[in-house]
């Protein structure tokens, strides 16, 4: 019992013995004041209880709905990143979406069943079945089994020089080549490779095309350029093509976050900006408009390949005198 409502009935009891013994106005008062209190007292002691009755059974609520709460199994962990690779290869995909079965047809499987059960986790894939999604589309083995990463992150390690890659594109052979570039004053680009309609490699390497560069970046200016000139030299000019993507489209795409297709899929976004790149002389009638276009960092750095140029020039030049010389 509250100790409230136990020294009021006190004062209460006591004030109606001196109202007995002395009747009189002041214990009245005294009575009737004990009285009310306990009244007030009472009815807050009577919601009180009905609130921690109410909390209780909330509390208990609660408690009997945690067994119903089942972690999920890593088998369905699996299960629903194989299921978020469909969707992300269907966004932006209207006319020719794809499904189960189409995955399991480009993966030469003999049932589309097969393929169906991992989706709904009534099967645990194997590891050389996971390796082998993984091979067929283009996705990341470590984003698959243990969800680390993005879905489309390429591991392996990049290159400093633009040009180095240009062995790597010769094995790989792809059907384009696209030269992304992030429209913002730092112009970084990267490459991203269409192995087929439904796999793609991103080299997760970035250079600047702008000024924001040091020593090291200016050489990667002129690497780009090497690499560009040598894929159009060597006939693979018709395979190239380029983007100039918002930052935040940009980001996503290098970082493998989306299905690349989602992003090259609009032929609208063609834009030659890495053909343009090479015409470092200005022998292109349209020339007069690449600092409209592309900014002034992109005419620094093509001011940057015109040294390099230059430079390798004049050391050719001295080395064939030398060798004149000699002779």
């Amino acid at each position: 019992m509250n100790i409230a409502i136990v020294l009021n009935t006190i004062v209460l009891i006591a004030s109606l013995l001196w109202l007995a013994f002395e009747p009189g106005f002041e214990p009245f008062i005294v009575a009737i004041t004990a009285i009310l209190t306990l009244i007030g007292l009472s009815i807050k002691s009577s919601k009180s209880n009905k609130k921690e009755i109410v909390v209780e059974s909330d509390y208990q609520k609660i408690v009997d709905a945690e067994p119903d709460v089942k972690k999920p199994t890593e088998v369905e962990l699996v299960a629903s990143r194989f299921r978020k690779s469909l969707e992300l290869m269907n966004e932006g995909n209207l006319y020719s979406p794809f499904t189960i079965a189409k995955l399991a047809q480009l993966m030469k499987l003999h049932k589309i069943g097969e393929l169906e059960r991992v989706f709904n986790a009534e099967e645990e894939p194997s590891f050389e079945f996971i390796a082998h999604f993984c091979n067929t589309f283009g996705i990341s083995k470590n984003w698959l089994i243990h969800g680390q990463g993005t879905p489309y992150n390429n591991p392996e390690q990049t290159n400093f020089d633009p040009l180095e890659y240009y062995s790597e594109i010769e094995k790989e052979n792809p059907n384009r080549i696209y030269f992304i570039m992030n429209n913002s004053e730092v112009g970084e680009v990267f490459i991203l490779l269409e192995l087929s309609d439904f796999k793609y490699k991103i080299l997760q390497r970035t250079w600047h095309v702008s000024s924001h560069v040091g020593g090291g970046g200016r050489r990667q200016i002129y690497g780009l350029y090497k690499l560009i000139r040598k894929l159009k030299k060597n006939d693979h000019s018709l395979k190239c093509g380029g983007r100039i993507l918002e930052p935040v489209v940009f980001k996503k795409l290098l970082s493998g976050r989306v299905f690349p297709e989602s992003v090259l899929s609009r032929p609208s976004f063609e834009n030659p900006w890495w053909d343009d790149f090479t015409d470092v002389y200005g022998k292109y009638p349209i020339s007069s408009n690449y600092e409209e276009w592309y900014g002034k960092g992109f005419i620094y750095a093509q001011s940057v390949v015109r040294e390099k140029l230059q430079a390798e020039s004049a050391t050719k030049s001295m080395q064939q005198t030398a060798n004149a010389a000699a002779d």
